[in-house]
């Protein structure tokens, strides 16, 4: 080991070499650095060679009693000796306050008795520690080991870093020319390798050497602590250790022989580890020193000791768990006030705030209110919420809330409590909520903490109150114009502009022309300023509530979610920008984008946002067809947060379950959910109009076709009076029209249908689709059949898989009705594969119990001309079944993993084998189909 050189250099320098007069050899090196054990075995060396060994050990708590030291050499002399020999310890004690000029017999006495000593045999003097020697024992030493020339005389001494009173005295006995000088240094990588391959012997140790030097930077004490913890671990465990089990694992074995690197140091480096443990690091020695009320010098001397024995690196500690067995080893009734004072002095530095409130909560001690504390935490705490850290947040302002005085200033607490809680547990927040109530209104609790107060009030119905609250803000507005605070206002009108329009208490906070002006989505023209996200993410979704899809609009909202991170303050911008992909219809996008905030929100334990993100999810869903996601995800919303959570915003999530198991044709679950009460209130804002719909839905699908127009109809009131009737809203025309046909009020349905149509514009959008179904149904046999090949294809470009499955079912019932049997059933499978896709169960029996065959299909089932189709090939067959039941040339590829060329081939050859000249004349038989299709 490396170890090695150094005992052979020492042997050869005290033993071997020869030299005129006395040879001296120090071994000097940090806490713990082997100095001892490297001693020990030059003196059993000396031993073993003849020579006469005198010990001592010098001591810390000795260093006070004169010639401690050089009683300990006496005792290690012959019994003659020590009997004719005074005892200088007792007379030092008899007159401790004597000149030095009395001790000169002693000193000579000393002498005498080293040159008789090495004239018998070679003596050895050793002395441990003897940075601890009390000032007489080392000026007898130095007197002494002067004075003798002769070569039998060797002298060891280890010393540590720090010395005592002494320090004068020492240096002037260790610093002679011939003085040989032996610095330990902690073990390096390969050192620890070397250590762990012979003491472990497995080739596991060696790949982690460097593991364990960054642990205990090469301290053989620490290393010795973190192998002793293995072998305990292993004693404990199975007798074949798995594998991994010799990377370093601190225990307590480990912590104790840092709590000794620590205490050998003395009482004021121990006080510095201490504070370095409290403060995480010593990179200010200055702030430790105030700290602990050590000297900046003793200080910055301690520092570097705990860094040369591997306690710290960089000014923080190797090892987590030795920081740990430092705090604790801290008494209890010191820690508080060290706590408190750390905390002051970081505050006072304009330190992390929190850091400063990690002492802070950790300060339990009684005593006087001071007043940054309060300040300080409520900094902190709104550091945490920024770095999404919420039970530190909610652990300092509950403190902050303690050492409040100021009526005010709690207020403001109570109003961040509030925020930094809602998205995690509203439920939690309602009473602390309401009781803000009331301060908001009358202005005692200032605008920016009374806004997120206002949007509470908002969700739990409270209009007058929220409304109180926003003329205080609206004051404060008024008072500083162009502020962050002007922009928060304009947000809130255009909220309650889409969302809560309905109020006489809210009418004059309501904006109805923030959707015009320029959109922020390319580069700024000069002298443009650039607005805030926040009012473009509003601005975009009332536009498309009240307009219709707009494309810039779109492109606005989609700038926000690329830009904006989801936060605490930014949870409603990000929330109304994805909403406005959502109402127009950008299904793609708008899935990506829920997804991955569901995700986040999962991760996070943000259980009222991860509901809001789901119920976007389960009205996307709603939207295509998906009707199996949509109760999934609705369902997740409700369970994330239950109904009371929602408040009057609660018709959403119960508007997409009672839409999704209408038209699945779960009428019984339907009429569970809207069996459950739900607030008035809810009536009058935009999710109102949700629930007021799939309410209208579900009657006209139970037959209760008058319930169902009165609540078409008041949907579209609503949104006529709250400037929200466009097609990206709700279809309420469509419903009404649905009715009117179930009443033989086909007039009515076509003007409805057209009027909707007319709102779609050309686009191909799922909306025109839809109308377009309607229409048919009010028009002539014969014109119908165009209308509804219009629809499918308008459908199928837009992605409205369940209202595409419906106008390809009425579109196969046209074809029956006009005789054609076989285009007919080709429809049906088709409507009947998509409404099994889509979870439509009603429609899907519905289209099962169609009866329509051809000619050809029942001639098939019958055994007639089956020599036809026995001349098909397998993959003929394949392809045929394929296509019979409604699949597109690409789909019936893509399936078969073929090209689309060989699809066509195929077909040419089956048209050809079986005497049909086109696809809707393929038979549509069942056994046929399942035959080749399973």
């Amino acid at each position: 080991m490396e170890r090695d050189q150094e005992i052979a250099r020492l042997n050869r320098l005290l033993f071997e070499d020869a030299r005129e007069g006395s040879r001296l050899a120090v071994i000097s090196g940090a806490v713990t650095s082997g100095k001892t054990a490297l001693l020990h075995t030059v003196a059993d060396t000396a031993g073993g060679r003849g020579v006469r060994v005198l010990p001592a050990v010098a001591s810390a708590s000795e260093q006070k009693f004169p010639y401690a030291v050089l009683e300990q050499l006496y005792q290690g002399m012959p019994a003659h000796l020590q009997r004719s020999r005074p005892r200088p310890g007792l007379e030092a004690l008899r007159n401790p306050h004597g000149p030095i000029e009395a001790e000169l017999p002693l000193l000579q006495d000393f002498h005498r008795t080293l040159d008789e000593l090495t004239g018998d045999a070679p003596v050895l003097i050793a002395i441990d520690d003897v940075q601890f020697a009390d000032l007489p024992s080392l000026r007898c030493l130095a007197y002494g080991i002067r004075r003798c020339r002769s070569e039998a005389l060797s002298v060891v001494v280890s010393r540590g870093s720090l010395t005592g009173p002494a320090a004068t005295a020492l240096d002037e006995l260790l610093h002679e020319p011939k003085v040989c000088h032996v610095r330990l240094a902690p073990l390096t990588v390969t050192g620890v390798s070397t250590l762990l391959d012979q003491e472990l012997g497995t080739e596991e140790a060696g790949r982690h050497a460097a593991a364990y030097h960054e642990m205990t930077g090469g301290n053989l004490l620490l290393l010795r602590g973190l192998l002793d913890d293995r072998f305990s671990r292993l004693t404990r465990g199975p007798l074949d250790p798995a594998p991994g089990t010799d990377a370093p694992v601190a225990g307590e074995l480990f912590r104790q022989a840092a709590l000794s690197c620590v205490y050998r140091g003395g009482p004021a480096h121990r006080r510095v580890a201490h504070g370095v443990a409290l403060l995480g690091d010593a990179t200010s020695v200055p702030l430790l020193s105030r700290l602990i009320e050590v000297e900046e010098r003793l200080v910055r001397q301690s520092v570097g000791l705990l860094t040369e024995v591997g306690i710290l690196h960089g000014g923080r500690f190797r090892s987590d768990a030795v920081r740990a067995v430092l705090q604790d080893d801290l008494e209890l009734h010191e820690l508080g006030p060290l706590h408190l004072r750390a905390a002051r002095l970081l505050y006072e530095e304009g330190a992390d705030p929190i850091d400063v409130a990690r002492h802070l909560l950790s300060h339990e001690a009684p005593g006087p209110v001071e007043e940054w504390i309060s300040q300080a935490l409520c900094d902190a705490a709104v550091h945490a919420i920024a770095a999404d850290r919420r039970e530190l947040a909610m652990n300092c302002l509950q403190m902050a809330d303690r050492y409040s005085t100021d009526e005010r200033e709690a207020l403001q607490l109570q109003a961040t409590m509030v925020q930094a809680m809602w998205p995690f547990n509203p439920l939690s927040q309602m009473r602390r909520l309401q009781a803000l109530a009331g301060p908001a209104g009358s202005g005692l609790l200032p605008a920016p903490q009374t806004i997120p107060v206002v949007i509470g009030l908002l969700g739990l119905g409270r209009m007058g109150e929220a409304a109180a609250a926003l003329e205080q803000v609206n004051r404060a507005a008024d008072e500083h114009p162009g502020t962050d605070l002007d922009t928060a206002l304009r947000a809130i009108r255009l909220v309650l502009s889409s969302t809560y329009p309905d109020h006489p208490e809210l009418r004059p906070f309501l904006d109805q022309e923030e959707c015009d002006g320029p959109w922020d989505i390319g580069p700024l023209s000069p002298g443009q300023s650039p607005e805030s996200p926040q009012l473009t993410a509003f601005r975009a979704l009332r536009t498309v509530l009240s307009r219709g899809v707009d494309e810039r609009a779109v492109r606005a909202a989609e700038r926000v979610l690329e830009t904006v991170r989801l936060s605490d303050r930014t949870m409603l911008t990000v929330h109304a920008a994805l909403q406005t992909l959502v109402y127009a219809d950008r299904h793609a996008t708008a899935t990506s984008w829920c997804d991955r905030l569901i995700e986040e929100t999962s991760e996070r334990g943000a259980k009222a946002l991860l509901a809001y993100f789901c119920v976007l999810r389960a009205q996307i869903a709603l939207r295509v067809g998906r009707l199996r996601d949509t109760v999934r995800y609705a369902e997740r919303a409700l369970e994330e947060l239950p109904a009371r959570g929602w408040g009057v915003t609660v018709g959403m999530p119960l508007g997409m379950l009672i839409n999704a198991h209408t038209a699945m044709g779960n009428h019984d679950a339907a009429a569970e959910l809207l069996a459950r009460p739900v607030p008035e209130e809810m009536y009058r804002n935009r999710f109102g109009l949700h629930y007021l719909y799939a309410r209208a839905r579900h009657q006209l699908a139970t037959g209760r076709q008058h319930a169902a127009l009165t609540d078409f109809r008041a949907c579209g009131e609503k949104m006529a009076a709250w400037g929200l009737d466009s097609p990206a809203t709700l279809t309420w025309r469509l419903g009404a029209a649905e009715t009117w046909l179930t009443l033989g009020g086909q007039e009515r349905a076509a003007r409805l249908a057209e009027e909707q149509l007319e709102l779609a514009g050309e686009s191909s959008s799922r909306t025109r689709g839809a109308a377009l179904r309607v229409l048919a149904a009010t028009r002539p046999l014969n014109e119908r059949i165009a209308l509804l090949q219009q629809a499918v294809g308008v459908l199928q470009a837009s992605g409205g898989w369940y209202e595409m499955a419906r106008a390809l079912a009425d579109l196969a019932e046209a074809h029956k009705q006009l005789g054609d049997l076989d285009t007919s059933r080709l429809m049906t499978r088709r409507a009947l594969r998509l409404a099994d896709s889509c979870g439509a169960e009603e429609l899907s029996r519905s289209l099962q119990r169609t009866p329509a065959r051809s000619a050809l299909s029942e001639a098939t089932r019958t055994g007639e001309d089956t020599a036809a189709f026995s001349e098909l090939s397998d993959a003929e067959s394949r392809v045929a079944a394929l296509a019979a039941s409604g699949y597109t040339n690409r789909e019936i590829a893509a399936k078969l993993y073929i090209t689309i060329s060989t699809v066509e081939q195929h077909l040419t050859r089956v048209y050809r084998k079986i005497n049909i000249s086109q696809r809707r004349e393929l038979p549509a038989s069942l056994d046929f189909d399942v035959a080749y299709t399973a």
